[in-house]
């Protein structure tokens, strides 16, 4: 619980909406990924927005969008 609100008030700090094909960096790993397309993704049984992304060697991956505002920064 105290993890989801960490995720929310950060959410709420940093940029809402995501640009696809834009570089991105992850906080904890710092490698590079890029979100190629918006999706849906079930958490506790209910359909939540989450963001489609692949990393340098073309690996794809998905995560609740808010999840990626909170742990991913664009690449300046």
């Amino acid at each position: 619980m105290v993890i989801n609100l960490f995720f929310v008030i950060i959410s709420f700090m940093k940029e809402k909406n995501l640009k696809l094909h834009q570089e991105y960096i992850h906080y904890k790993n710092l490698k590079t990924y890029i979100p190629i397309d918006f999706c849906k993704i079930q958490k506790d049984d209910i359909w939540v927005d989450a963001v489609l992304y692949k990393a340098d060697d073309n690996s794809l991956y998905v995560r609740e969008k808010e999840e990626f505002i909170a742990k991913f920064s664009i690449k300046n």
